[in-house]
């Protein structure tokens, strides 16, 4: 017997949510120039009543905000996201998030609490699924994944699993529910990829390593430009075809689909060949031209996931892009290392894949 109550979703016919996509919307059109690629079958499918749940990589408070108002600027629904209920301060505040249609899950710290969050996760994914409502979610469960182990993250499998729960038993739920309409579910892998990562250097400091935006609501300390940012919704994944895997199998899919949607910035290009070029504690500056060139070549293959730079531009030019932003590149320094290590590593997967190519 499945249990499910549409009190759990809060509506959203209210002030709080009103203001708040006013609010996100106008950020996501003039604090960053916007660069979106939605794949052809998702406003197909939408009109064919499937539900999504959106999954994506991790790497800023900002991708909640901005995904939420691309979508609703795109005409498509406005998911249902879920966040760490370490990010909202207090009961208030707690309730205002809630009014907006985030759901919380509790930030586990001994192993009870892991069983419990992942309870409430799954129960809380199934829930918005069998009403036709979308969720979103970051499997990864942190952004601190690039920054402290230098690599993204395994994606928990928790959401997978109430998805293909729910897709097992629909015939049965549906059976049990007569309000429920019948609707097909979907992951739709999403990625965001920035020019500048607004908490870089709170991610990146030495000591603790904690980014100051480490609240939601503190976000408001450090409204500005962030720059070009490329958000990508990928194809979506068929619950229904893929109902011979389980949770971790999907759950891993899904990472690989959001890993392919990674865009390849100059600044990621600078960033890892400045690394190589770093030696004995020091940084050989003549080498960087060099090695902007090298990378590029082995990742000419991956041409079409080039942004802001072409194959034939000049090494001495993409540096001076990237300078005109960021200005730890006008002046290449060691102390400004873990930062450039930030950057490097977010494409660090297309060379390894790239290694692996070469060696097979």
């Amino acid at each position: 017997m499945f249990e499910f109550s549409k009190k759990e979703i809060t509506s959203r016919h209210n002030l709080i949510f009103f203001l708040g996509r006013i609010f996100f919307t106008w950020g996501t059109e003039h604090l960053a120039r916007c660069h979106v690629d939605i794949h052809d079958s998702i406003k197909k499918l939408k009109q064919e009543n499937a539900v999504f749940l959106y999954a994506g990589l991790h790497k800023s408070l900002w991708e909640t905000t901005a995904t939420l108002a691309t979508l609703y600027l795109h005409k498509l629904p406005i998911p249902y996201p879920g966040m760490g209920d370490n990010l909202i301060r207090g009961k208030f505040f707690q309730a205002l998030s809630k009014k907006v249609g985030l759901f919380l899950v509790k930030r586990p710290k001994t192993r009870r609490e892991i069983i419990e969050s992942a309870k409430m996760l799954k129960h809380y994914t199934m829930n918005l699924i069998a009403h036709g409502i979308d969720g979103m979610v970051y499997p990864e469960g942190t952004r601190r994944n690039i920054p402290d182990k230098g690599k993204y993250g395994d994606f928990f499998p928790t959401a997978f699993e109430a998805l293909l729960e729910y897709e097992k038993n629909k015939e049965e739920i549906l059976e049990q529910n007569k309000e429920f309409t019948r609707h097909n579910t979907y992951v739709v892998p999403f990625n965001l990829d920035y020019y500048k990562v607004r908490e870089d250097r709170e991610m990146t400091a030495v000591i603790g390593g904690k980014p100051r935006t480490l609240h939601a609501f503190d976000f408001l300390k450090m409204i500005k430009n962030i720059g070009h940012v490329y958000i990508t919704f990928g194809k979506p994944i068929n619950i229904a075809d893929n109902l011979d895997k389980n949770r971790r199998q999907l759950a891993d899919l899904t990472r690989d689909k959001c890993l392919e949607l990674v865009k390849i910035l100059p600044i990621n290009i600078v960033s890892r060949s400045i690394l190589d070029a770093y030696e004995n504690d020091k940084i050989k500056i003549k080498e960087i031209f060099k090695n902007i060139g090298r990378n590029i070549e082995k990742l000419k293959h991956l041409k079409e996931r080039f942004r802001g730079f072409s194959i034939g531009e000049a090494p001495e030019e993409i540096l001076n892009k990237v300078s005109t932003y960021e200005k730890s590149f006008k002046i290449i320094d060691v102390k400004y290392l873990r930062l450039y290590r930030l950057y490097a590593n977010y494409i660090r997967h297309y060379f390894e894949d790239s290694k692996a190519s070469a060696g097979a």
